[in-house]
């Protein structure tokens, strides 16, 4: 696993908000993640945006199988 250094500074206030749509069971997922690790649920799904983005840097594209 990776770690990579963030780039914002701690409590930074943040300029933009996102909403996005999940079913019940991903958000119970993700509150799972959270009781496990107290990472936030935010950061979570930040973190995998990141990770989703990087690859399509690396890649120059984007491949999702949607159900």
């Amino acid at each position: 696993m990776d770690t990579v250094q963030g780039y914002k500074e701690f409590k930074e206030q943040k300029k933009q908000i996102l909403y996005c749509r999940m079913d019940d069971s991903m958000i119970d997922k993700l509150r799972a993640i959270r009781k496990k690790t107290g990472i936030s649920t935010s950061e979570i799904i930040r973190e995998g945006v990141r990770r989703l983005l990087r690859d399509v840097e690396e890649e120059g594209s984007i491949s999702l199988k949607l159900d």
